[in-house]
């Protein structure tokens, strides 16, 4: 079950999993950078916060805070309320 801010707890097979959120290169950044942002992902074993789309009910686009190692969902947010797309434990083996 995940719990989406608009729709209350529903069943996971109703959401896309949209990657971890991270923050996003500059405008004016070197073509480097933004490479790196879009191919470079890093396979962290840690609590993030992910993107995740509803998209069996209201559509949305909102923010969960998951533990990668259990796969246990702590909370959910709207995108604006979370201050920071830093994973909160140690990197992993990838």
């Amino acid at each position: 079950m995940i719990p989406c801010p608009h729709c209350e707890r529903r069943p996971a097979g109703e959401f896309h999993f949209g990657g971890p959120l991270r923050d996003r290169p500059g405008p004016e950044a070197p073509t480097g950078e933004w490479i790196a942002y879009t191919y470079d992902q890093p396979n962290l074993r840690s609590v993030q916060w992910e993107w995740w789309f509803h998209r069996a009910a209201c559509r949305q686009w909102f923010l969960v805070r998951r533990d990668t190692r259990t796969n246990q969902v702590l909370e959910s947010a709207m995108p604006g309320e979370v201050a920071t797309g830093m994973p909160e434990g140690e990197a992993g083996d990838e």
